[in-house]
């Protein structure tokens, strides 16, 4: 069953939460197999107000309604499929909420009609924003707007996704998953670079001007390809999470 977790004491007890999801997972056009609930993202302005991600199309004839964009008003407690959804719901990592305009939403998508697409209105209606790549697993806003697309190279937009500039040259295909921005310094910015299969390829890398240069700074992680990068401000910490979970003091 999809499901959230809630927790309203600071994680000491949690309740399930399925009110508004689908019933059963979505089987078609899914990310490896199955739809899962996979990416979550808070207005920053009002935290009740969340948005999550479910990879998979509806099949009518089965009664599956699929999955796509959900979204909450009361803090996860209930949760609503938005009735029109991005032209791709084959998503990962890929939902965020512009800390500029708490209306502005945006979703990467994988496969066709993947790429970036944008809501303007907190989810009711969406436009394609970028196609120069059409396997997006993840997306980030920083705290001034500047939007970043990442699929086989890093993409930044400074215009809400109106146009687009390559920041990263790479030419092996590999996929750019993890994606995290100092919210103190956004010339700063982290990737993580993924090969599916069983090739040791990919690593940690590392800009701190704006994406003229990178540094691999993947180090000692012995499995190369985390999923998800976090930065904590405050203790000047990257938090790296794939298989095992790694920090390294920047």
């Amino acid at each position: 069953m999809n499901k959230v977790l809630v927790s309203e004491d600071s994680g000491k007890s949690f309740k399930q939460v399925m009110e508004g999801l689908p019933s059963a997972r979505p089987w078609v056009n899914c990310m490896w197999d199955q739809g899962y609930a996979r990416a979550l993202a808070a207005d920053p302005k009002d935290p009740s107000v969340l948005y999550m991600g479910i990879d998979g199309d509806p099949e009518p004839a089965k009664k599956r309604p699929g999955g796509g964009v959900f979204k909450s008003v009361d803090g996860g407690n209930t949760w609503k499929l938005l009735p029109n959804q991005p032209a791709s719901r084959r998503m990962f990592f890929g939902v965020v909420v512009d800390p500029t305009d708490s209306r502005r939403v945006f979703w990467g998508a994988a496969g066709n009609n993947g790429g970036l697409h944008r809501s303007d209105d907190g989810g009711e209606t969406w436009s394609h924003v970028f196609r120069n790549e059409t396997w997006l697993f993840n997306v980030a806003v920083s705290p001034t707007g500047v939007v970043y697309a990442p699929g086989a190279n890093l993409w930044r937009s400074r215009d809400h996704g109106s146009t687009w500039e390559k920041i990263t040259s790479f030419t092996d295909g590999i996929s750019i998953v993890g994606l995290e921005i100092n919210p103190k310094d956004e010339k700063t910015i982290w990737i993580s670079r993924v090969a599916w299969g069983d090739a040791p390829n990919g690593g940690v890398y590392k800009t701190a001007d704006g994406g003229a240069t990178w540094q691999e700074i993947t180090g000692d992680i012995p499995h190369r390809k985390p999923l998800v990068l976090r930065f904590d401000a405050d203790t000047n910490e990257l938090w790296a999470g794939g298989v095992g979970l790694y920090t390294l003091k920047q």
